[in-house]
């Protein structure tokens, strides 16, 4: 039974403005299905119900038998110090490392036994009961979705009313560092962590202070209100740098919002939630796929919320790990790729705008006489994107460089260009970025004796390094391309055209044997490699022409060739391989790589770690139901593109394309019934219905319509217009809600009972 009382919360959504056709749903409901259930005490972070508000962020489980640890931390507490890319200590970190705060306790009378706990996604909110020997503590916990500011409320029955709340200050030392063992003894480099904290008394609260040596200040200000068998903790974290304003900062907002009803703070906690859900609509006939969707879209607006800090590989949620920061050589392109689909730019935009506004620090990256044209990033950044990269020419580098970094993030900012068509962003944010991101590589092309251009020994991503690396060569291809291309979108002269066509003619052909494409010049694929760096061609970058029979078969021998060494695929090689065999339309494929990663590799809380906690794969995974669903590139829009044969239905609305169109459709007993589609833009249009038969066209004169065949339709859709699109015998209704769950029906994300 859902919580709201007195209230009958059914919302429909008119989608297509004209016809009578809606999306029906009951939004709490629906959400409240998703939600994940906790009936055994959870003991790890990757069991924990987990809260954020895109800058801060906290988990809940059990650390001792009378102990729930209550996490908190923001993903901008970081390392301040000159980036050295290696430094003394022989790390590529700790120079701009996530630094580590401290939590607080709930410490409880008797011994912890039990909980009914959920994670409530469309309040995001944490609630239920933890059980003792000595009674039942019913809590709720959020973190405002508006403010940077924790609450935990616990009311105690019996003989647990004696709990009480406690603050435990962290060491702010690197992660990747502490604990590791030499000789016996903890490992202590060069490298030489942080002042203590201090703890003390500020402003009516109690506050912990923490002094950074490289500059700036982390404080965590809290106070615990009392009333009756309720005890409420409120607490608040601010970062400054390179001001030492933090303690200010954290006590404002307690001063501020402490005293408040928790009434009034859930009511306007909970209005930004209410209106992100419904931007979109998925519906999947398997209940476990369609919570894990939907549990993805939450954790992500959790993680950058407002697009103030950059999803890093540990979100907002620190834990011990190896990955303390931002990984460039996948990982945080791989946490923004879903967004744009869901129709949620308001999430990745975050990534366009902080790369712009850091956009000095990816200059003096580069080596200063490349700094007039050019920019980069190293594999590894703190949110100030100061990650130094060299020249692989110079004879003195002493490490290969992952060069196409910047590059790949670019694709990502270029989508956000595409799925929103907004110019001013194109021509003021993205293309000078990109511009310098191909100039780059211009630095170090090598021309050969038949005129061609090469690449000197750079970095496949975690597989090695080679001459003609085919990562760098997919990456810079697209980049030359999608160059030109803009230039002719922004009706731009840029004196490098010439450069960049020559670049395209002129550019070594993709190192290729029987098995497909190689890593590089004269090393073939042939080890395991979690790594889908040298099919970036195929899959993101979707460059390849797929309906040319020589391409099809040379993409389709590469990625089975990949998949059939599997000792080493990891998570995102599920995920990968996933939205690949979505590309070729093999929907079996595509389901299966997804459900085996389900079994294989996702955790009770739809995370995951690959040696230690990470977060971007579970959120490429969304990306590859996504690419089950709908695709679209080059103008062209697929629709059911790679639906699974046991799924006779599926349903959704509002999902986002290229060209700025929304789509929705209904697909019932293996077949299209009907497609509606939205243009926000005006552009142009080729529709993939699916429809077998002949196609009906409502919403536009006949002479804006093309029916080419196959299911096929070219559509010149008005800015502002929505187009309905059916098999012409088609009558029944138009109406979209949610489909029948014939697999895993009653699955809940989450700890299960014993």
């Amino acid at each position: 039974m859902h919580r709201y009382t007195g209230i009958i919360w059914i919302w429909f959504i008119c989608v297509f403005t004209g016809f009578a056709e809606t999306v029906s749903v009951d939004w709490p409901e629906y959400i409240g299905q998703q939600d994940l259930v906790f009936k055994k005490v959870p003991q790890l972070w990757d069991e924990a119900p987990f809260i954020g508000n895109g800058v801060m962020g906290s988990m809940i489980f059990q650390t001792s038998e009378k102990q729930l640890t209550i996490q908190i931390g923001r993903g901008d507490v970081q390392e301040h110090r000159t980036v050295s890319g290696k430094n003394a200590t022989g790390e590529v970190l700790p120079d701009s490392s996530r630094l580590p705060v401290g939590y607080f306790t709930l410490n409880t009378v008797g011994k912890i036994i039990g909980c009914d706990l959920r994670l409530n996604l469309w309040d995001a909110e944490i609630t239920g009961t933890i059980t003792t020997d000595r009674g039942d503590l019913e809590l709720l916990a959020f973190i405002h979705s508006e403010i940077n500011l924790l609450v935990v409320q616990t009311t105690a029955d019996l003989s647990e009313v004696g709990f009480a709340y406690e603050w435990h200050p962290e060491e702010a030392f690197c992660p990747r560092i502490k604990g590791k063992r030499k000789g016996g003894k903890e490992y202590r480099p060069a490298y030489d962590g942080n002042p203590e904290p201090v703890v003390e008394q500020f402003k009516d609260f109690d506050i912990c202070t923490q002094a950074l040596t490289g500059g700036g200040q982390t404080a965590t200000a809290w106070t615990v209100k009392e009333k009756g068998k309720t005890k409420t903790l409120f607490a608040s974290m601010a970062h400054t740098f390179p001001e030492t304003t933090a303690k200010n900062e954290a006590a404002t907002v307690l001063t501020s919002e402490s005293g408040r009803p928790i009434e009034q703070l859930l009511k306007s906690h909970r209005v930004w939630w209410h209106q992100f859900y419904p931007k979109s609509f998925v519906s999947l006939p398997d209940a476990r796929m369609e919570s894990f969707f939907w549990i993805q879209h939450y954790k992500m607006a959790c993680a950058t919320k407002g697009g103030k800090l950059l999803a890093d590989n540990q979100g907002v949620w620190l834990q011990p790990t190896g990955w303390p920061a931002l990984w460039w050589n996948l990982n945080v392109q791989l946490a923004y790729s879903h967004m744009l689909p869901a129709n949620h730019p308001e999430l990745s935009i975050g990534l366009v705008d902080i790369l712009h506004k850091y956009r000095d620090n990816l200059v003096m990256n580069v080596p200063a006489p490349m700094r007039a044209d050019s920019a980069a990033i190293n594999t590894v950044s703190g949110q100030d994107l100061l990650a130094p990269m060299g020249d692989p020419l110079d004879p003195n580098q002493k490490r290969i460089l992952s060069t196409g970094n910047l590059l790949w993030a670019m694709h990502n900012c270029y989508m956000q260009y595409r799925y929103t068509m907004d110019e001013v962003m194109l021509e003021e944010q993205i293309f000078p970025l990109l511009r310098r991101s191909v100039n780059y590589y211009r630095h170090f092309l090598i021309e050969g004796d038949d005129g061609t251009l090469h690449l000197p020994v750079t970095q496949s991503p975690e597989y090695g390094n080679v001459r003609d690396c085919t990562y760098d060569l997919s990456l810079l291809r697209w980049g030359c391309q999608t160059l030109i291309e803009s230039c002719e979108t922004l009706d731009l002269d840029d004196p490098l055209l010439p450069t960049w066509e020559d670049i395209l003619t002129r550019l070594t052909p993709y190192p290729v044997d029987e098995t497909g494409f190689m890593i590089g010049k004269d090393m073939p694929y042939a080890k395991s490699h979690r790594h889908y760096s040298h099919l970036m061609m195929i899959y993101p970058l979707s460059t390849m022409d797929l309906d040319d029979p020589a391409e099809r078969e040379l993409a389709m021998k590469s990625l089975l060739h990949w998949q059939s060494m599997p000792e080493a695929l990891a998570g995102y090689s599920y995920t990968g391989s996933s939205s690949m065999f979505s590309l070729f339309g093999n929907g079996n494929m595509a389901e299966q790589r997804l459900q085996d990663f389900f079994e294989d590799k996702i955790l009770p809380n739809t995370f995951y770690k690959e040696g230690s906690p990470v977060i971007e794969t579970p959120l490429a995974a969304a990306r590859s139901i996504e690419d089950m669903l709908i695709q679209s590139w080059n103008d062209k829009i697929v629709v059911f593109p790679a639906i699974p044969e046991k799924w006779p239905d599926v349903s959704f609305a509002d999902l986002r394309t290229e060209g700025a169109f929304l789509v929705s459709a209904v697909r019932a007993d293996g077949k299209t019934k009907f497609v509606s589609i939205k243009s926000l833009a005006g552009a142009p249009c080729l529709l993939q219905t699916g429809i077998q038969g002949e196609i009906k066209v409502t919403g536009l004169d006949a002479k804006n319509v093309k029916q080419l065949g196959d299911g096929l339709v070219e559509l010149t859709i008005p800015k502002g217009a929505t187009v309905l699109v059916s098999d012409a015998a088609y009558n029944g209704s138009y109406t979209i809600g949610a489909v029948d769950k014939i697999y895993h029906a009653d699955w809940r994300w989450g700890v299960k009972s014993n």
